[in-house]
């Protein structure tokens, strides 16, 4: 497994705390995590504000997320959004984007470092995803 998440699967760690759960959601194409909420496969649920906590921690300061600015012209260079960014920002999944009218979109292709999740939402009976490296 990565070092860093997409937000699908940050918001899939703290909502369900599985492993297996952060592996499907690899993929920022997926169709997000509505699907599952609405048809449950029978993972328990351990955090249903699973949004509101992870904009907390943001807002906090506690988690730090990092993304490219989508304004144009700007670098396709990832940095650390500063917490008081997060004061007037909402996290939106790339499934989500066609519902945003209106807003505008200040940051694309957010990550977090799984550490940082796995330490503020520790998992289920101490179960945290195993980090796999592509190198022999």
């Amino acid at each position: 497994m990565s070092a860093d998440w997409n937000l699908t699967q940050a918001w899939a760690w703290i909502r369900w705390r599985d492993p297996a759960k952060v592996a499907a959601y690899a993929s920022e194409s997926h169709l997000g995590i509505a699907e599952e909420i609405v048809f449950p496969d029978g993972v328990p649920v351990v955090e249903d504000d699973h949004r509101g906590a992870l904009l907390r921690a943001l807002q906090g300061g506690g988690l730090v997320a990092r993304g490219m600015a989508a304004a144009s012209g700007a670098a396709p260079t990832a940095v650390a959004i500063a917490a008081a960014d997060w004061q007037t920002l909402v996290p939106v999944a790339p499934s989500e984007a066609r519902h945003t009218t209106g807003r505008k979109v200040a940051w694309r292709g957010l990550s977090f470092a799984a550490a940082d999740l796995t330490r503020l939402w520790p998992g289920r009976g101490g179960a945290t995803p195993q980090r796999t490296s592509l190198l022999a």
